[in-house]
């Protein structure tokens, strides 16, 4: 999934003299396609459910991939419509040929735009009643401060505890009426079940910022102009995830 060649391996593990981002590089389509694979197996049961709670009929999807949780989704609710955003062209490039090779190329619509940033989306997003981002957020703990009672800022550092709490309050910004943001991240997990470590790892070492545990994230959401109103776990494939329904809080 990454643009590394293995035997280059040690350049970033051991003596960093390659960087991720940099030297390493994500396969966007390779990463959305097989990424999609667990989002379809043990996240669409939750987005389902969530959205049907609400009797939501559109949906946005940050940092969508190669689009298969809006398809699958599209494909299980003739009355859904969604877009799905992505700042890879070659996914979203995936996505709209995987859409109308569903069937569903005009209810499931694919835009190259910043998942962080509400100015870029395109027309057609104001109308949706859930914003659905799976994955995307945790990376942006990387280099920044870990305590989540400080007061660290985007300011200090480029990303950090403070950086998540600017990207919420941006979502906040455009949760008007009874629109909602759910959130679903991978837990940290304390219990050493097989292959944690290795799905930890990778984090540590290409310098993404480290999943949390659910009482880490309440405390970030404490810090802004969001509330958590319900949670939903999934235990069933993939890293252990758990989905925050995010509202915007009392003033």
């Amino acid at each position: 999934l990454h643009s590394f060649p293995t035997r280059r391996s040690s350049d970033l593990y051991s003596s960093g003299s390659a960087r991720y981002g940099v030297d390493v590089t994500r396969a966007p389509a390779a990463l959305g396609r097989h990424s999609g694979t667990v989002s379809t197996v043990s996240y669409l049961p939750i987005v389902r459910r969530a959205m049907a709670g609400r009797s939501a009929t559109r949906l946005i999807d940050l940092g969508c991939g190669t689009g298969s949780l809006l398809i699958q989704l599209c494909q299980a609710d003739p009355e859904l419509t969604g877009v799905g955003l992505d700042i890879a062209p070659e996914s979203i490039a995936a996505a709209r040929e995987a859409a109308d090779r569903a069937g569903v190329g005009d209810r499931a619509r694919f835009a190259v735009a910043d998942a962080f940033d509400p100015a870029s989306w395109p027309d057609g997003c104001d109308g949706a009643e859930v914003i659905c981002g799976i994955g995307v957020l945790h990376e942006h703990f990387r280099h920044g401060d870990t305590d989540s009672g400080s007061d660290g800022g985007s300011d200090a550092d480029p990303d950090g505890d403070g950086r998540v709490v600017e990207l919420l309050d941006r979502y906040a910004e455009i949760l008007t009426g009874d629109r909602v943001l759910l959130i679903g991240e991978p837990e940290l997990r304390y219990d050493n079940r097989e292959n944690d470590s290795d799905f930890f790892l990778v984090h540590v070492l290409t310098q993404q910022g480290i999943p949390r545990d659910r009482h880490g994230w309440l405390a970030v959401f404490e810090r802004t102009r969001l509330q958590c109103a319900r949670l939903y776990t999934s235990a069933v494939a993939g890293p252990r995830t758990c989905f925050y329904e995010l509202t915007p809080g009392e003033e």
